[in-house]
Order: C-alpha cells, then structure tokens, then sequence
C-alpha cells in the first residue's frame, strides 16, 4: 500500500532495520552511513520533502525495495531547501556512495555536487525529476510528463462539455471562463505538464471557445513556488473578483492534488464546484474525487516507478546497462538523459475504484 505521510517513520525504521548506519531520512548531513571495511554497496537516496505526500511513498517504495535487494540505503529529505540538498549529496559522495538516486528540488542547482559523483565514478539515476545544466546524470526514471499535461488539458475540457468521452470535439461554443495553474518554476516537470495541457487547450483558447478573465495565460504567470497548498490558494482568492460579481468560473486546470484542494477550498464562497483536474491521486484528492468535487486527478504508480529505478541502479552496480524506452525526449541542457518512462492513467469518478481499489494502491475503507 502506499505509504502516507504518518508512516515517515518507517522509512526510518526499515532503513536501520536492513544495517544502514546512516542518518535516518531528514537527518543532518555529513554523518558516515557506512563502515570503510562493509562491502555492502550503499545507495544514497535524496527525496525533497516530508511536506507533500507522495514523496514520503516514493522514499519509501525506493528504500524497501533497495533494501529487499540487500543494498544498505541512506535515505535524506531536504526539507524543500536547494542547499540542504546539495549538503546531503555531498555527505553521501564524501561517505563512499556506490549510487545515487536524486528526485531533486531544484535540477538546476546540483551542477557542482554531481561532478563530484561523476570524478568518483557514482553513477547518477535522475527519480522523476529531470537534473538539468550537467552531464553526471547518467539515467532519468519517470512516466510521461506531457502526457500527464495532455491528460489534465483533456479533462478540462471533458468536464466542460468541450470535448466528449472519446476526446472529440462536441460543437459547444462557450466561452467557458478557465483559470490556469501552474507547477514550481524550479521543477522541470512542472514546465512539461504545462505543455502537454496547452497543446490541448490552446487551440480551444485561440477560438475563445475558452476565456481567462484574469488575463494570467502564461506559464510564469499561473506558477506556484514549492507547489505550495497555501500559495495556490491565495492565489485562487486574488482571481476571485470577477467571479464574485456573478461571472461564472467553468474550470480551473490544475497540475497538482494539493494546489487543486486548495482552489477548490478557495472558491467554495460561489456556491458551486468548477471543474479542477488534478495530479497524484493523493488520498484526499480522491476522496474528492470519489465525492464528486475534484473532476479528475492523474494516477502515477510509484511502485512501478520504485521498481525501474531499483532495477536501473541494480544493472549498473552489476556492470550492465539499465533498460530504457526514450533516448531522444529529456534533453537537459547538457546531453540527452536516456529515459524509463511510465505511462500515467487519469482517474475519475467512474473509474477510482478500477485503478486505485482493484489495483491495491487504496482500499475501499480507506476512500470512505
């Protein structure tokens, strides 16, 4: 089942339950996570933050599965901080890492640090998020980011009545009044899902069959830092004006569970429910799914993610080369990553109980 963010004391226990000595996730950097004479191959792995949910499963998932291979793992949050991080590579680069494994906070700032990795010859797996502005970043293990986009685009529109069930157009004109969101402006994600969901709805905004009334249609523009609950929904209240002297608001896109909760918790003073897509099929956002509120949500399965990069940091440590499906799409400004993508599923109403109950990633009690 997926780890929630109570079960973040697991992660420490297991870790120290398969013989790590490092820190436990969270714990201050530089402290030696592995004896010099313990032949055990150490897997360092950095996650950015307790603070969203799906980071503590992700963590998790990676851990137990390291450790079920019998690899000791020193597992760190960085507590959203770039430099925190940086710090936590460094440690587990000056501790004699055999590999590590980054979701990072901010890919464009660990140029330096994975240099050191590369001079010592760790091999560098990128976890979901792409590291950019280097070359010792050797793998990068995602699912689809711009299909995630042109799901979320699509079911904006769906939810509209833009588009039908099979994603052909239905005729309705509009103008439907939108807003749009955007994903951390240090997350190269957060660009991606941005380009998937406007290479849908773009045409639909050139025809004003879709408006934004704030004007705000750029990328930077509709960003929230951090993919912060609390910004998206300040920023969802300063869009309200309009909206509150009767103007209807037909949708919102956003790119993430917790910024969708938000907007929906903002807007609840009009007294109806706009469309609000969503992303990680975070527990309280199925709910809301599952409830009729939230419209939609992107499922990624971070089991299967956890599995393709144990599997990828196993082939390298045994002198072999990891499996990969794209060699041309994650170009990080340096050299193109070679890439194991995974392919995300949206999640609706109709659907939550076939992906997320039959599928075991939730129980239906817990959906309650």
């Amino acid at each position: 089942m997926r780890a929630r963010t109570t079960a973040l004391l697991g992660v420490g226990v297991l870790v120290l339950a398969a013989g790590c000595a490092g820190p436990q996730a969270g714990g201050p950097p530089g402290t030696g996570p592995q004896d010099a004479s313990d032949e055990t191959p150490l897997v360092g792995v950095a996650m950015p933050s307790v603070e969203l949910e799906r980071w503590v499963g992700d963590g998790e998932n990676v851990s137990a599965q390291l450790t079920s291979l019998g690899f000791d793992v020193d597992m760190r949050y960085a507590e959203d901080d770039p430099a925190t991080q940086v710090e936590q590579l460094r440690a587990m680069v000056d501790a004699g890492a055999d590999a590590l494994v980054v979701a990072s906070v901010d890919g464009s700032a660990l140029s330096d640090v994975l240099a050191d990795a590369g001079a010592a010859d760790i091999p560098v797996i990128a976890y979901d998020r792409l590291i950019s502005g280097t070359d010792a970043v050797d793998y990068y293990a995602s699912f689809d980011n711009h299909r995630v986009g042109v799901l979320q685009g699509t079911a904006l529109l769906r939810g509209l009545g833009v588009v039908d069930a099979a994603g052909k157009p239905t005729g309705a004109a509009g103008p439907f009044a939108v807003e749009l969101f955007a994903g951390s402006p240090d997350d190269n994600n957060a660009t991606v899902f941005w380009d998937g969901a406007m290479s849908v709805l773009r045409p639909y905004l050139d025809s004003g069959v879709l408006t934004v009334p704030s004007g705000q249609v750029q990328r930077e523009q509709g960003a929230i830092q951090g993919w912060a609950a609390d910004l998206a929904g300040e920023r969802m209240t300063s869009l309200l004006g309009p909206y509150r002297d009767g103007l209807r608001l037909d949708g919102v896109l956003s790119p993430y569970d917790g910024i969708s909760q938000a907007i929906l918790a903002a807007t609840a003073e009009l007294g109806y429910v706009p469309v609000v897509t969503g992303q990680d099929a975070e527990l309280d956002a199925v709910r809301s799914v599952a409830a009729g509120e939230q419209y939609a949500t992107v499922y990624k399965d971070t089991r299967q993610l956890a599995e393709v990069t144990v599997q990828m940091v196993q082939a390298l440590l045994d002198g072999g080369e990891p499996e990969v499906n794209d060699t041309t799409s994650y170009d990080n400004g340096v050299k193109v990553v070679p890439a194991y993508l995974l392919a995300p599923q949206e999640v609706t109403e109709d659907s939550y109980t076939k992906v997320l109950v039959d599928s075991g990633y939730y129980t239906a009690q817990e959906l309650r």
